[in-house]
């Protein structure tokens, strides 16, 4: 099978892109890194097969035409929920606000998720929702720092954690939604990625990215045929070629097989006199 691989979708033109350079531009098969409740908006087009890690591990699946209406969201009881002369919606507890409600972009009454503040105006967790108004996360915070991100199953039980600390994830632990027994543990967000996307691809699959970050990395002892199609500069301010794509050029970096460019950049690293045995123009 022949896959596409990025970190995220965030955006409606970076999407057509993604699906117009897919090698299978009639069923894109896309893999995904980051979370993101937005992303049932584009997996869950007819005809796209798309496979986000955390999808994966909580066999989570999207109901295109769904949402949540943006007064159906948890507060307490006799809170009230008002959308203010700016379009904020705020939530009231008592007179005071306790938390600022937000919508997805270019919608009217679809809820994206609730940030609830402490007493001092710091944030003290957020819920998330998917597209289709499933509860997709909450974030917990102390002293305005993250600290965990869970991830939810469509019946709201927690399934894959993320730890934090400064900032950093340094712990990641899949469970059983049932008994809460921790099935898998990983030391950082790239070990997890590494040992999710390895079992995902095979030695028959294909494999398509377009940056030289954490979609390279997480290719890590893959047995899947590499390829990078090549959309950043080759080469940096300062003007020499970017150490990464050296290093893949030269097979100190063996994740990738293939390097796919333009004839302009085929010319700039022929220039510099790089090794072209891995470079296919396009």
């Amino acid at each position: 099978m022949d896959y596409v691989l990025v970190n995220n979708v965030v955006a409606d033109e970076q999407w057509q892109q993604i699906k117009a350079e897919a090698p299978d531009q009639e069923q894109p098969n896309v893999i995904s890194l980051v979370s993101a409740p937005k992303l049932g908006k584009y997996f869950g087009e007819s005809g796209v097969n798309g496979i986000n890690l955390l999808d994966r591990l909580t066999q989570r699946k999207y109901h295109l035409g769904q949402y949540r209406f943006f007064n159906d969201v948890p507060v307490p009881y006799w809170d009230k929920i008002f959308v203010n002369r700016d379009g904020s919606i705020s939530i009231y507890d008592r007179g005071s606000e306790i938390a600022k409600e937000f919508l997805y972009p270019n919608t009217r009454r679809a809820a994206q998720d609730v940030r609830y503040t402490n007493l001092d105006g710091t944030l003290d967790y957020i819920e998330e929702y998917a597209y289709d108004g499933t509860i997709f996360s909450n974030l917990f915070y102390a002293e305005n720092e993250m600290l965990e991100m869970v991830f939810y199953n469509q019946k709201f039980q927690p399934v894959v954690r993320y730890y934090l600390y400064q900032g950093v994830i340094n712990l990641v632990t899949v469970e059983n939604p049932e008994t809460h027994q921790v099935l898998q543990r990983y030391n950082s967000l790239l070990e997890f990625y590494n040992d999710q996307v390895r079992s995902i691809v095979t030695e028959q699959d294909t494999v398509m990215i377009n940056y030289m970050g954490v979609e390279l990395t997480s290719l890590i002892n893959t047995e899947s045929h590499n390829i990078l199609r090549l959309s950043e500069d080759p080469l940096d301010d300062q003007g020499n070629v970017r150490g990464n794509l050296a290093d893949i050029l030269y097979d100190r970096v063996k994740t990738i097989q293939t390097v796919q460019v333009s004839a302009k950049d085929y010319k700039i690293l022929q220039k510099k006199g790089l090794p072209l045995a891995k470079i296919v123009i396009i």
